[in-house]
């Protein structure tokens, strides 16, 4: 007695049927973990993407406002370098004015003087001339100005002043003050005659210059108002004729002519010579004043050009060190987007692998076989319950039955383990119909190999309506539908 071979054979075609199911259903549920999986790396994937575009434009802002107040310190600093460069220039340019006009009236002046004496020498010269062919015979000539019978009484030479002493006399100049030479005192005390050693007049030259303090006298250092010292040339000692006629000169025991009128006084006051010589003098005092004023402006250019080029150098420093740090930040940013892109490929393509592999798996897995995702094809790496074995058939029928067919061969195949894609417990408490108050509810939702759970959450601040979420491994409660769960953080979910 006993199960007919064909009621055998129908239940061993019902379990394998349940059994290919069974191995169906756990391929699509990988296939749909395989899936998760893959969008949420792809997702994460996104986010760093999504946040190294964010750090790269906020580093390229920075970088932007960094070359931009570099550059507007740079044309802030060019301006101050060409305000300083045309503030030199004018004042160059000034100076250069400042001493060619003063160099100009310098000249006009001394021209003016030079031309006034020549007039002044003109017209005594024709004065005398005049005098001379006028005068009677035997009458006594007056160089100076009128002619009569008698000799011109010859003007009384300055007494010394009182405390003054009578220059010394040397053979020869002292180092360094001009001679003079052909020398006469004026009236108003000025030396003129012919100039030499001296740097600002010719060797030769006639001059004139002003009142000296002292008695003049040939062989002494003489000495102007001014501070200006001249040496007089020794003169040889002339007998001076009391009469001049046009027939020639008298002796001692000539007869006197009679006394003439008393020439016509003089005016006092200095001659346009010696007022041209102290023009000179003053004029060569204000040109000296001038070129130092134009060296101070030199020394003051040179100085603004120091100045210039040290802030030309700091502005190139810290062009060059604002440079390099850009260059470096840009460095940091291409290493760090570079290697970012690396891991990107690198999960990407662990991502391809694992997918890979896992086609393969199922692609290879023989009928019947139990399929580990994680591990290959048979072997005890899934966590997976075998299910009860079947009933032991009797011993006068033992064959086994092809998913293809009845019959085969009489040794017996290895029978392929079973695993349901998840184990549930059973609840220990009874089921709720309602999630409780504040607590979100999880409806299709499946337990993870980690403890975890993932499903379609509802009821929650946190989360949209229907969006699809993954717990943390679960610390408490039941994994069982209408049960409360908790998780290691103590959020807490209802299972529909």
């Amino acid at each position: 007695t006993g199960p007919s071979p064909a009621a055998l054979a129908a239940q061993a075609r019902k379990e394998q049927q349940a059994k290919l199911a069974a191995e169906r259903k756990a391929v699509a549920e990988a296939r749909k973990a395989e899936a998760r999986k893959a969008e949420a790396e792809a997702k994460r994937v996104a986010a760093a993407e999504a946040s190294a575009k964010k750090e790269e434009k906020k580093r390229q802002a920075e970088e932007k406002k960094a070359a931009a107040a570099a550059a507007a310190e740079a044309r802030k600093q060019e301006a101050e370098a060409k305000r300083a460069a045309a503030a030199e220039a004018a004042a160059k340019k000034k100076a250069a004015a400042a001493e060619a006009a003063a160099k100009k009236k310098a000249a006009a002046a001394e021209a003016a003087a030079k031309k006034k004496l020549q007039a002044e020498a003109k017209k005594t010269a024709a004065q005398a001339q005049k005098t001379v062919e006028k005068a009677a015979p035997g009458a006594t000539i007056n160089l100076f100005g009128a002619f009569g019978g008698g000799t011109p009484p010859a003007p009384a030479p300055a007494a010394p002043a009182k405390g003054v002493k009578a220059p010394a006399k040397v053979s020869v100049a002292p180092r360094g003050v001009p001679t003079i030479s052909g020398w006469k005192q004026n009236r108003d005390g000025s030396i003129s005659g012919f100039i030499s050693g001296s740097p600002a007049f010719d060797d030769g030259e006639a001059v004139t210059t002003s009142p000296i303090k002292g008695e003049a006298s040939g062989g002494a250092v003489v000495q102007t108002g001014s501070g200006s010292k001249y040496f007089l040339a020794p003169v040889e000692a002339k007998q001076r004729s009391t009469t001049f006629t046009l027939f020639g000169g008298g002796d001692a025991g000539a007869k006197a002519a009679p006394a003439s009128a008393p020439s016509k006084a003089v005016p006092s006051g200095p001659s346009p010579a010696a007022l041209a010589a102290q023009a000179r003098e003053e004029q060569q005092a204000k040109l000296a004043e001038e070129r130092k004023a134009a060296a101070a402006a030199r020394k003051a250019e040179a100085d603004a050009k120091r100045v210039a080029a040290a802030e030309a150098a700091a502005k190139k420093k810290a062009a060059a060190t604002a440079a390099a740090e850009a260059k470096k930040k840009e460095a940091e940013a291409k290493r760090a987007k570079a290697a970012e892109a690396a891991a990107k490929k690198k999960q990407e393509a662990e991502a391809k692998k694992s997918a890979a592999q896992a086609k393969k798996t199922v692609e290879k897995a023989p009928p019947g076989a139990t399929i580990n995702l994680f591990g290959g094809v048979g072997g005890g790496g899934g966590k997976m319950a075998a299910p009860a074995p079947a009933p032991k058939p009797a011993p006068a029928a033992r064959r086994t039955i092809s998913l293809f067919g009845v019959g085969g061969s009489d040794a017996p195949k290895p029978k392929a383990k079973i695993a349901p894609a998840s184990v549930k417990k059973a609840p220990s408490k009874p089921a709720a119909k309602k999630a409780p108050a504040g607590v979100p509810s999880l409806v299709n939702w499946k337990k993870n190999r980690d403890g975890s759970v993932t499903g379609f959450i509802s009821g929650s601040p946190a989360f949209d309506e229907g969006e699809k979420v993954t717990t943390s491994p679960i610390a408490q409660g039941d994994l069982s539908a209408g049960q409360v769960v908790q998780t290691g953080s103590g959020s807490k979910y209802f299972l529909v």
